[in-house]
Formats: C-alpha cells, structure tokens, sequence
C-alpha cells in the first residue's frame, strides 16, 4: 500500500453513534493498533469490520440495559468477577513489566536448557504395538536379521511413521518419552534394544540408526522470546506468592 493509499484509509476512521452512544476515532484506532501488533494489514476492509463489530457490540449491549439485566444478581456476580480478573492481571503485567530478567539470567535459562538438552541428537526408527507380546515378535523378528524398517511398516501402529519405516527423525534424549530417552546414551549406532519397552502408549521396540552432535537446539537469540515468557511467568507467580505470605487471615 502507498503511503497516499495508507493516509487515505487512516482518514476513514471518524467517530460515529450508535443510537446515540458515540464511539471516537480514537477508540477505533486503539483496536485498529491491537490487530496490527498481531500482524493484520490495515486496510479500509478491516477499518469497516472493526465499525461494523463495535455497531454489534453496543447494539446488543443497549438492548442488554433495556432489558434491566444489569441488576440481575447472576449478571453482577460475574461482571465482578470479571473486573477481578482484569484488574489482577493488570497488576501482574506492570509488575513483571517494572521488573523485567536482565539478559545475564535469560542467558543462565539458556545455559541451563542446552546443558538439559545434551551434546548428541540420536536419528531413530520404532515399532509401536498395544501389546507386550506384539512387540516381542516384531523384535524377534528383527533379531532373526529382517530389515526394521520393512518389520515397522508392516507391524507398528504409529501411523505418522508407518510409511517411512518407523522413522522419527532426530531426537536428544530429553525430547523423547523418558523411558526410552533415559536408554538412549548407552546404544551406539545401529543398534536395537534388546527388549520392548513399555511406556502410556503401548509398547515400542526402537532403534538408533545413527548419532550425531546436537545441532538442533536453537540458539539463544532464537529462544530469547520463549524465555522471556517463562521468566515472565515465574516473575508474576513469585510475586502472587508474595502477596499471599503478607496476608493477615483470621
């Protein structure tokens, strides 16, 4: 859009009333911001959805008043409860926003999640079965020298994987489920587990089909956003907690 078309469409946004309440150009513009910051393109199209929601909104609403519902008891009761929860998250966001984590400690999370994370990525095959006994015999049969990767496509019921012969990918061990992330260091390439492990969604007989340095964890510019929302999230609940340890209950 040119700079004349952008200016044109900012120049439709005028106030205007909805049987007489009035809404600003200003109000409209606050949501016009909001869409925007969330990646929406401004646009005349989206100028007049934003018009034609707020006329919804307040239409309804007026006829929400008119019918007295805003003395019912149930009505109050949650337009209270409502005005807690903005309220308190309000609190908590200038909270963290007043306290925000230096870039040192988001690097000490960073250092602590790689470190978690390891120095080797695994590249995996599995056979998943719902039984015990089932994944016994695909691991017998791989033992007797049939390819795992024919045995998965015939046998495991993991459907993304059936048709590339169990292949998974690439893991640390730490982003598999732990009974078979805890095995993972001491396989070398090539090998099948010895036995069928158990684990919420049935049973799995697996492979590591080669190892390689980690090259997969993302770097820290790359988590930095993540880590931010984490830190946040600890800031606002250490500061909850707080708040409730110098409360005075009787």
């Amino acid at each position: 859009m040119s700079a004349f078309a952008a200016a044109c469409a900012n120049a439709a946004v005028t106030d205007f009333t909805v049987n007489g309440t009035k809404v600003t150009a200003a109000q409209q513009e606050q949501i016009l911001k909001n869409l925007t910051a969330r990646g929406q393109q401004r646009t005349p199209q989206l100028e007049n959805a934003v018009k034609q929601n707020l006329v919804t909104e307040i239409a309804v609403l007026q006829e929400a008043q008119k019918a007295g519902l805003a003395n019912d008891p149930n009505v109050k009761i949650a337009v209270q409860n409502a005005t807690n929860n903005i309220m308190t998250e309000a609190l908590l966001n200038r909270y963290v926003q007043q306290h925000p984590t230096s870039d040192a400690d988001l690097q000490k999370m960073y250092q602590k999640d790689k470190a978690a994370y390891g120095n080797t990525e695994y590249h995996l095959r599995q056979i998943v079965t719902k039984t015990q006994g089932e994944a016994q015999n695909a691991l017998n049969r791989v033992l007797k020298g049939e390819n795992f990767a024919k045995v998965a496509s015939a046998v495991t019921i993991d459907q993304p994987s059936k048709a590339r012969g169990g292949d998974i990918g690439w893991f640390a061990p730490v982003r598999v489920v732990p009974q078979i992330g805890q095995l993972l260091p001491s396989l070398k390439a090539g090998q099948v587990y010895s036995k069928p492990v158990q684990f919420r969604g049935g049973w799995a007989v697996f492979q590591v089909v080669a190892t390689r340095p980690a090259q997969l964890f993302p770097t820290f510019e790359q988590a930095k956003p993540q880590l931010q929302r984490i830190a946040a999230a600890q800031t606002a609940q250490q500061y909850v907690r707080d708040i409730t340890s110098r409360a005075v209950v009787k």
